[in-house]
């Protein structure tokens, strides 16, 4: 099997310096060592070090670009894709190449690790080889691959900042899991044909609305500014954000008015917008906000971004949500 490995920067390749932690440039021979120790892997593995390696914390739209465009282009030299990438953001990466590489033919798996790979206690190499386990058992699509868990990558929320166990998928089970061997979960799902679409993205495009104890207009005016073509507004419990506040409602009616697609999704850790069960949520749809339904917000996020990116009307937009 070809294997291609694309270090994009990220926690798993850091190494120290008077700064802190900072992306290595050597990190790709360093892990091709490692994986040509094991006799068990014959696998043919292109390891590539982006040439600029960042922390997760300043990607962008762009790097999600970056990224589908270099997997895009190889496509037909490998037979499965693994992207090496820092936690901080990865389920938004991971999102984007779900959507970017709808219903994919091959795997394309992103990891990475909550300590690097130079330390002698780390969860990089578990992470790595579970990513090309998957690979091996011929799962087909995007994944979020972290400490044993298989995700889709449209699915997954970092969840934790410092277990082994990072990431979750609140409202979904877990398309893998592995222990001694893989546990995996029952799916009858319609094998649909593939379609790649990489739309240039806009990164004033989309924004996130939080709802907090007091939030006034005032606090979204800018956030709901004339560039913005898709908001994710973070509700409370089932979809519920204040219903006395009628300047809040008009800022988002006037917006949704203009077109600017407004998703609701929960500030809850799991479970679904239940939009119109309470009058502190059917304000919110008589102002024009559509609900996320069971979407996390990085799922919201970057699914607005690839809508819009596409040139889609609010119309369309929503029907696809």
């Amino acid at each position: 099997m070809k294997i291609y490995l694309a270090y994009t920067g990220g926690t798993i390749g850091m190494v120290p310096s008077e700064q802190g932690l900072v992306p290595d440039a050597a990190f790709a021979e360093q892990l091709a060592q490692q994986l040509n120790k094991a006799d068990e892997l014959p696998h043919d593995f292109d390891i590539v070090s982006y040439p600029t390696l960042i922390d997760s914390s300043n990607a962008t739209t762009q790097d999600w670009q970056t990224i589908a465009r270099d997997i895009e282009k190889k496509w037909h030299d490998f037979d499965a894709f693994i992207v090496l990438h820092g936690t901080d953001t990865m389920a938004y990466t991971a999102c984007a190449l779900t959507y970017m590489f709808a219903n994919s033919d091959k795997p394309i798996i992103v990891t990475g690790s909550q300590v690097p790979l130079y330390k002698t206690r780390t969860d990089a190499m578990n992470n790595v080889l579970g990513a090309i386990s998957a690979c091996e058992e011929g799962v087909n699509g995007v994944f979020l691959f972290f400490a044993g868990r298989l995700i889709e990558g449209d699915r997954a929320h970092k969840a934790h900042t410092s277990d082994w166990q990072a990431f979750n998928s609140p409202n979904h089970p877990e398309y893998g899991i592995l222990g001694i061997d893989w546990r995996w979960r029952e799916s009858a799902q319609p094998k649909l044909p593939m379609t790649i679409q990489i739309p240039d993205m806009d990164e004033s495009a989309v924004t996130l609305l939080p709802v907090f104890p007091g939030v006034t207009a005032t606090h979204w005016q800018g956030l709901l500014n004339d560039d913005v073509k898709g908001a994710v507004l973070m509700s409370y419990g089932a979809g519920n954000a204040p219903d006395k506040n009628t300047a809040l409602l008009a800022l988002l009616k006037g917006a949704a008015d203009r077109g600017v697609v407004i998703v609701n999704v929960s500030q809850c850790g799991a479970g679904r917008i239940a939009a119109g069960a309470y009058a502190a949520g059917s304000a919110l749809v008589q102002a024009g906000v559509i609900s996320g339904d069971d979407m996390t917000y990085e799922a919201a996020f970057v699914k607005l971004h690839f809508l819009t990116g596409l040139g889609l009307t609010a119309k369309e937009i929503k029907t696809m949500l």
